[in-house]
């Protein structure tokens, strides 16, 4: 079945956190009116009437900006508004009137809330909170960041559980102020959707809850008070951004099952229907360009148009309503008549005369400001920016997005660490590059110029193990007068690690033990030094985490206590940049440490037969493109190039192919030349000797590459 449906721009306000729009329950005519709160502290209330917006209530900026609204799940409180800023609680009723306000005593900012009769539940950053009648009730600390939360009902009918996804991959059930149990997933948790008590089939009784990580999968769990059981799982392909919002109320495709819409950080909005085996398949897709921030289904512009309502982070509220492929509305507006109200002609004139009129007033106030600022700068004009600095897993490189309210300007790039930027296709802004001044810490020097309308901006780059340091954005929006945001990320040792649950012990893996008088909050503050994904603060007495490098497939076990640290990898160059950064900061904290090591030469075997396939399909790449333009010149002289052998008629084949690919990564070769050179010296380094001055011998092997021989001349004592 192939869905239609067009868009309805309903209103543009204030930049908009996750959660932040909500429906409220059908009234008497069928039609829903939509509240939303922005970054200014505004709490807007309006509904539809013979097609043009009726504010029902606007409420003033409270001072901090609204983190997400919340309607009451006790009874008569459906249409009972709570809104979430700071560490203050408000109670709104569907006119707008205050009826409830609680300060509570968090040090961190509420993120999420859940409101049924008296009873509050919260999340901040690390935090989970529970409040009866505005008293303390349960509070739980989570061992890494709170992302997202649900609460249902799991080990009781008459019991409310909170169920809260967190950064270290697991989906946590509570009960009271303790752990119940907990359940991994693949990723960082992002979204967690409640579908609501199972009444039939296999699940019958069994909470059931959607979930989706940082990496765009998404996933089905059952929960009851024994266990946690999973149903179906979708993985996300090599471009999927992560999802933030998910809905499952409404039966789109009208198959008597209601269809999954999710909204994605990369404004990608989508509609699973569910097949005999209930699971999920995609049967729409549409872009918005910016990032979804939060998405609901229900009736808004008209009380016969089933619409799903969109918010996004710049503030857009969009509608999209289900319609043919000419784009006409599957159902008519209710009440309507061909001779009856304004017609779209008349509306597109109505809307052009608006705009040339507040045209002419911003023209007018740009003017006024020019005279009164000629002698003087305009200072602290501060915006919002959305950004993320994230790993991407399938091919090794970070992905960097920007976005921000209004549009881009510029983009500019400064490191103190080598980075290369690579091509992407998304990326509409123009590059410009100046010369690399290493001396003055600037490796690199970048400059993106935007597209007037582009408010996101994507940048991938490729970053090298083994360095560290500093990567800035300067964003600066096209408003007036011009202003800047620095956006800071930190590139850490080994920032090709991913975190994982657990990893294959059968591997031949080196060990590297360090012992000393530390805490442990200081050796675990030097692991995070060291890799991506460690939490704030250690999770317990003695700590554990499993890595898998993106790039080589390689493992490493993290083991830690107080005074003792056991580090195993079946990587010497990865345990060799482990012990350089731990050892530069326990240094630089005067803390004496002892270091040892227990090196298999196995290993090393193992780690060039995992660099193999990939050794010899650059090698492959390289030559293609070497012969690539001799043949391209043999195909123009000669008509028929039939008489060449098929390699080379397949080198011309497929041309354009590996031209593509070598420009995605062009110096994709020198790299992995690079980890060999670095696993050459490093497992000799540990072996107390000096192999510097062997080098050269080593880019003669490589040139003549044999993984036989390769593995012999890095085993060999010269």
């Amino acid at each position: 079945m192939e869905l239609f449906f067009a868009r309805n721009d309903i209103l543009q306000s204030g930049a908009t956190s996750k959660g932040s729009l909500k429906l409220l329950p059908v009234g008497k005519k069928k039609q829903q009116k939509v509240v939303q709160g922005d970054c200014h502290g505004v709490l807007n209330c309006f509904t539809f009437k013979k097609g043009e917006i009726i504010s029902v209530f606007k409420l003033l900026p409270t001072g901090q900006q609204i983190e997400c609204i919340a309607l009451g799940k006790g009874t008569g409180q459906g249409d009972k508004i709570f809104s979430a800023s700071g560490q203050t609680v408000r109670g709104i009723n569907k006119k707008g009137k205050e009826f409830f306000k609680f300060t509570t005593n968090l040090t961190e900012t509420m993120k999420t809330i859940f409101v049924n009769e008296l009873q509050i539940w919260a999340t901040g950053e690390y935090t989970y909170s529970h409040f009866v009648d505005c008293k303390d009730k349960n509070f739980f600390m989570a061992t890494d960041k709170v992302n997202t939360f649900e609460v249902l009902q799991v080990t009781g009918e008459h019991e409310w559980n909170p169920v809260i996804g967190c950064q270290d991959h697991f989906v946590r059930v509570l009960r009271n102020s303790e752990l119940y149990y907990e359940a991994s997933v693949d990723g960082p948790v992002r979204t967690l959707y409640n579908v609501g008590q199972r009444r039939e089939g296999e699940h019958s009784g069994r909470a059931e809850i959607i979930y989706s990580t940082a990496a765009g999968a998404m996933g089905q769990m059952f929960l009851d008070g024994e266990a946690v059981r999973r149903g179906w799982k979708l993985a996300p392909d090599s471009k999927t951004a992560s999802v933030e919002v998910v809905n499952q109320t409404v039966d789109i495709t009208k198959d008597g099952v209601n269809d999954l819409i999710v909204g994605r950080d990369d404004g990608l909005l989508e509609i699973f229907t569910f097949d005999a085996e209930t699971q999920p398949k995609p049967v729409y897709k549409r872009s918005l360009n910016e990032s979804i921030t939060a998405l609901e289904c229900g009736y808004v512009t008209d009380p016969g148009q089933l619409e799903i309502v969109i918010a996004t982070y710049s503030g857009k509220i969009v509608a999209f309503a289900q319609a043919g492929p000419d784009g006409q509305l599957l159902t008519a507006p209710t009440g309507t008549k061909e001779t009856d109200g304004m017609t779209n002609d008349k509306k597109i004139r109505g809307l052009r005369r608006e705009i040339e009129v507040l045209r002419e007033r911003v023209e007018k106030e740009r003017e006024k400001y020019t005279k009164v600022s000629e002698d003087l700068i305009a200072v602290n004009h501060s915006f919002r920016v959305n950004d993320k600095f994230v790993l991407d897993t399938t091919d090794g490189s970070y992905l960097l997005t920007i976005e921000t309210p209004m549009p881009i300007f510029t983009v500019a790039l400064q490191s103190d660490v080598p980075i290369e930027l690579m091509e992407l296709d998304s990326n509409v802004a123009i590059l410009s590059l100046s010369p690399m001044d290493p001396d003055s810490g600037n490796f690199c020097l970048a400059t993106y110029r935007c597209q007037e309308s582009s408010n996101r901006i994507e940048i991938k780059l490729r970053v090298v193990e083994g360095h560290y340091g500093n990567l800035q954005a300067f964003v600066i929006p096209r408003i007036s007068p011009k202003t800047c945001q620095i956006c800071q990320y930190k590139v850490k040792p080994l920032c090709l690690q991913h975190r994982v649950q657990k990893i294959d012990d059968k591997v031949p893996t080196n060990e590297l033990k360090i012992a000393g008088g530390f805490t442990l909050d200081e050796i675990h503050s030097w692991v995070g030094f060291c890799l991506p994904e460690i939490p704030s603060r250690p999770p317990g007495d003695e700590v554990t985490y499993h890595f898998e490098s993106v790039l080589m497939g390689t493992v490493l076990m993290c083991k830690y206590k107080a005074g003792e640290g056991v580090f195993r990898s079946d990587s010497i160059t990865t345990l060799a940049i482990l012990k350089e950064g731990i050892t530069k900061e326990a240094t630089a904290r005067k803390t004496r440490i002892s270091i040892s090591f227990d090196l298999k030469d196995e290993s090393v075997a193992h780690f060039f037969r995992l660099l193999h396939p990939k050794l010899e399909y650059q090698l492959s790449l390289s030559r293609k493109m070497q012969l690539i333009e001799a043949l391209k010149e043999v195909k123009m002289q000669e008509e028929d190039v039939s008489f060449l052998d098929p390699a080379y008629k397949d080198v011309l084949d497929t041309a354009t192919a590996v031209e593509k690919q070598f420009k995605q990564q062009p110096r994709q070769l020198e790299y992995l030349h690079g980890i060999v050179k670095d696993l050459f010296i490093d497992y000799h380094k540990f072996k107390g000797t000096n192999v510097k001055h062997r080098v050269g011998q080593l880019d003669q092997v490589l040139r003549e590459y044999d993984l036989e021989q390769l593995i012999a001349f890095v085993q060999s004592s010269g």
